[in-house]
This record gives structure tokens, C-alpha cells and sequence, in this order.
């Protein structure tokens, strides 16, 4: 059991009772017990004048409180009271008994202090600075990489709402430049904007209906703008701007205009479409063919000796995964980065892979292959000879590699009807009397990445590493609640995801404090 020292100067009975509350293994004992190496007040220096201002309330213990209400699930207001009734977060706050607790919107202004200075992620690295200095982190050799979604905090829109929030977002910034602008704006639209999640009269049940009423919809936005952008001064408002930006960019996605300026509705759904006009870089992500999702996509890296979460993002829902291994490398110290990655076919693809080869990190992952046709010959069953030039297909017949490659870097090897032309393969091979064969711009990442994967023990041991991350993963989305973000934005999402991962490094920290000194 934890026993606080000094109970009647610190507030408490005495130090027994104490003990009696906080078990010395608990989250609340390891933050009374080693929380000044956890998180201090000189972590937040830079965030506050040594001179102005008044005594403000100490960011370490602001920072543990957020850690105990991301820990337990709650909100600003129900952290407040639990500081001020909890036992058990008096103990891990080292404050008195009779504290009243501190009002809720002083961690929204710390949070948005931490954000304005750039520190929303000074207490997850300093989780891995601690680890270190317990040698749980050494040279990091390996590291294996993984996401999950992270669901938005803003409902998802559809296309009237959509567009008419993207009006009333219009009028609140004219409103804020020129009141009487925005009310004449108002009285010359169609449509009553106060409440733009009413939606006007229409037959739901008719397609015709409900496209004509999509149509009036956009006609409406448009003569917005159209009447906004005709006052230059006022257009230039940054305000002002931002909104028409983003009600252009609504419009944009769901509607096309013919010769006669009258609006269409496009057909599909437009790539990165905006969700929300509450928060704007949400986006559909799917995790698989059926797992789909509205938000961000939650990455992260993991030390393969160690159960350490080593770098942690955020990306709209989306995103591709390989994109952000990168960006997870370089976001850890140089002590720490990786000099390889293990994960799944989503990192194994040539872009990937040269990104990380440029900061000398190698990629362990099955290389992504399109599936072939059905019954058909894929690429997989050629022989790409890149030191000679040459590709061979299953038949034997050989093509040479062209020199010039596309703008994009790739570059297309030609089997033409001539060389397939009474082929036995042809029906399956090259059904349409010719066949062409993809080479990335860096082919030569991908078959080193293949001939890894045929070494058992290289197989074995990528297989092994992927329940390490999974279950890191798991411990943050399902038992610390990031699963769904707090907040609206990507950066107020990462700092939410950057704080809940400090959690998960607090369970081997924790052992590692509690272990016996050799």
C-alpha cells in the first residue's frame, strides 16, 4: 500500500489511512509515488512568463489530471469533480482533503495553451525519455508499425445539410464584418438558414423530388457566394474567405454545373469528400472492404522489445497507411528510429519503401499484388530481369524493359499481338492479343522485399511481431477511449491520441518502478 508522508501538512487524516485508500500498484499510486518523473513543471517552461500574469495552477498537475481523465473516460467538467470528491485523485494530485478542485475551463486553456506553443506532445515523449533512463528503450532496432480508426467527433452530414450549414457558416462571418451585408444576404436566399439542420419540405420518397430539391439547394449556395465575392473588401475578410472557401469546395463536391449554370448532381461520391462543416477534415476511411468509418485513421509505432508505443499520428480516415511510416519515423529522436519496420501489405508497396530507404530504414512487409483476373496470368508469374532489361513471361517469350519511363516513374513492358499470337497462354495471358506489364518506379525495393519474405525465419518473425502492436492498439482505442476523438480537428485529435498513448507506456514504466533495484 502507498504511504504519504507528511498526511497532516499534505491535508489527509494520516498516513495509514491513506495507504489504505491508494493500493501502492494502482495508476493513483504510481502518480503519488513517481508522478514528478512522470511529468513536471519544467517540462511546460516555455508555455508560461517567468515575470506576467498571475500564479496560475501548476501545468503538472493539470497535465496528471488529464491523464487520470483520459484514463477514466471523462470529461473536463466530470474530472473537475472528481478531483474535488475523489479520494483517490486527491492522493495522486498530492492535494488536501478539503481541495474544492479547480474549474473545467482551466484544462480547455491549458490544452489550447499546450497547442499554441507546440507541447501537445511533450508528456508522451517524455513517457520515452523515462523509459530510457529505466533502460526498458535501448538502440531500437525494429519497430513494427499499424493503425486503427479513430471515429470523428462531428456527425456526419449529408448533402442538404452539408451545404446549407456551409450557407449559415457564410452569414455568422459576414455577420462578424458587416451585419447589415449579412441580413440583406439573408432576406435575398430561398432558403431560411437559422436552423440549417431543418431541412426544407420535400417528397423523400421520389428521386425526382429530392433532386430538384438539391438542385434549389446549390442554386441558393451559389447565389451566396456570387453576392459575396461581388464585394471585394469584404471577400477579403479572412473570415469571410475561409467560408467561401469551404462552401465553394461543398458545392464542388457534390455538384456540377453545365453551359446553363445550373447545377448537377454528381453521380458517386467525390474523393476526400468533406463531411462535416463542424469539422472539415474528417474523411470516409475503411479499414477493409466492409469496415468503414467516418474520421481519422490512428497510427503508430511500437518497439519490438519493449511494449512501448515509439511515435503516434493522426490522418484523415482516408489516408493511405504507408504514407504516414515516414512521417512516424522521423517524428521519434534520432536514438530511437528504427532500422527497420515490420508491417502489413498496406507499408509494402514501392512509394513506402522508397520514402523510408531515403532515411536508411528498411521495410519488412508482404509486397501488395493486384489480384489477377479471374482464371487469368498475374504479374507475379513473370521474370523481371531488371539487370538485364528483360521481362520473361510464362511462356518463355522475352520483352526488353523500355529505357524511358512515365512522368510518374513507371514504365510499361509490351507483349504485342505478334509475340502473343498463338500463344496456348493467350486465352488466359493476354485475352485481348497483347499484354502489358506494370514496373513501379523503384521495382527494385519490391523484389528485395519479396526475397525477404522467403526466408521461414524472416516469415516467422513478422508474423510474430503483429499481435505486439494490435494489442498496444487495442489498449488504447478500447480501454483508454481513443477509439472516438473528444475534439474536432486533427490536431485536437492527436493530442488526444498522443496523451492516451502515454497511458499505455505507463504499464511496463510502471513495473519497471516497482521492480526491486538490482
Amino acid at each position: 500500500m502507498l504511504a504519504v508522508a507528511d498526511s497532516a501538512q499534505q491535508g489527509f487524516f494520516d498516513a495509514s489511512w491513506c495507504g489504505s485508500v491508494v493500493p501502492r500498484d494502482s495508476f493513483y499510486g504510481l502518480l503519488a509515488e513517481h508522478g514528478e518523473r512522470i511529468v513536471s513543471d519544467v517540462d511546460f517552461a516555455d508555455c508560461y512568463s517567468a515575470r506576467r500574469g498571475r500564479p496560475s495552477i501548476p501545468p503538472s498537475t493539470l497535465a496528471k489530471i488529464l491523464l487520470l481523465a483520459y484514463r477514466c473516460g471523462l470529461s473536463d467538467r466530470q474530472a473537475m469533480e472528481a478531483v474535488r470528491f475523489d479520494l483517490r485523485w486527491k492522493v495522486a494530485l498530492g492535494l488536501p482533503l478539503d481541495h474544492e478542485g479547480f474549474h473545467a475551463t482551466s484544462l480547455v486553456k491549458f490544452r489550447a495553451r499546450l497547442l499554441l506553443h507546440g507541447r501537445e506532445r511533450v508528456v508522451f515523449e517524455r513517457s520515452l525519455e523515462l523509459a530510457r533512463e529505466l533502460g526498458l528503450l535501448k538502440e531500437s532496432v525494429e519497430q513494427v508499425v499499424d493503425s486503427t480508426p479513430m471515429l470523428g467527433a462531428a456527425a456526419t452530414q449529408d448533402t442538404v445539410t452539408l451545404v446549407r450549414s456551409g450557407v449559415r457558416k457564410l452569414l455568422d462571418a459576414l455577420v462578424s464584418e458587416d451585419a447589415e451585408a449579412a441580413a440583406t444576404l439573408a432576406r435575398n436566399l430561398e432558403f431560411d438558414y437559422q436552423r440549417p439542420r431543418e431541412k426544407p419540405d420535400c417528397e423523400w420518397r421520389s428521386k425526382p423530388a429530392r433532386e430538384r430539391l438539391l438542385t434549389r439547394v446549390a442554386q441558393d449556395a451559389e447565389r451566396a457566394l456570387r453576392a459575396v465575392e461581388a464585394e471585394a473588401a469584404l471577400a477579403a475578410a479572412e473570415r469571410v474567405a475561409d467560408a467561401v472557401a469551404l462552401l465553394r469546395e461543398l458545392i464542388g463536391q457534390d455538384f456540377e454545373f453545365d453551359g446553363d449554370d445550373l447545377p448537377r448532381l454528381r453521380r458517386g461520391t467525390a474523393k476526400d469528400r468533406i463531411l462535416s462543416v463542424h469539422d472539415p477534415e474528417m474523411r470516409h476511411g475503411r479499414k477493409s472492404e466492409r469496415q468503414r468509418f467516418d474520421g481519422y485513421k490512428l497510427h503508430a509505432t511500437a518497439a519490438v522489445e519493449a511494449p512501448l508505443l515509439t511515435a503516434i499520428e493522426v490522418s484523415p480516415g482516408s489516408e493511405y497507411d504507408g504514407k504516414l511510416a515516414a512521417v512516424l519515423v522521423d517524428q521519434q529522436p534520432e536514438q530511437l528510429r528504427p532500422k527497420r519496420l515490420l508491417g502489413d501489405t498496406a507499408y509494402g508497396d514501392s512509394e513506402t519503401r522508397e520514402q523510408l530507404e531515403q532515411g536508411e530504414v528498411e521495410v519488412l512487409a508482404p509486397v501488395p499484388e493486384p489480384p489477377p483476373p479471374a482464371g487469368g496470368i498475374g504479374k507475379r508469374e513473370f521474370a523481371i530481369d531488371l539487370a538485364a532489361g528483360t521481362v520473361t513471361c510464362p511462356a518463355g517469350k522475352v520483352a526488353p524493359i523500355p529505357t524511358r519511363a512515365q512522368a510518374s516513374g513507371e514504365r510499361d513492358v509490351r507483349f504485342g499481338t505478334a509475340v502473343c499470337r498463338g500463344c496456348p497462354l493467350q486465352p488466359r495471358c493476354a485475352p485481348h492479343g497483347f499484354r502489358t506489364i506494370r514496373l513501379a518506379r523503384r521495382e527494385d525495393l519490391l523484389q528485395a522485399g519479396r526475397e525477404a519474405l522467403r526466408d521461414p525465419a524472416t516469415r516467422e518473425r513478422l508474423r510474430r511481431t503483429r499481435p505486439l502492436i494490435e494489442r498496444l492498439l487495442g489498449l488504447l482505442v478500447y480501454r483508454y477511449h481513443a477509439r472516438k476523438s473528444r475534439y474536432r480537428g486533427k490536431r485536437k485529435a492527436c493530442f488526444q491520441a498522443a496523451w492516451t498513448a502515454v497511458l499505455v507506456n505507463l504499464h511496463p514504466i510502471e513495473a519497471a518502478l516497482a521492480a526491486p533495484a538490482q
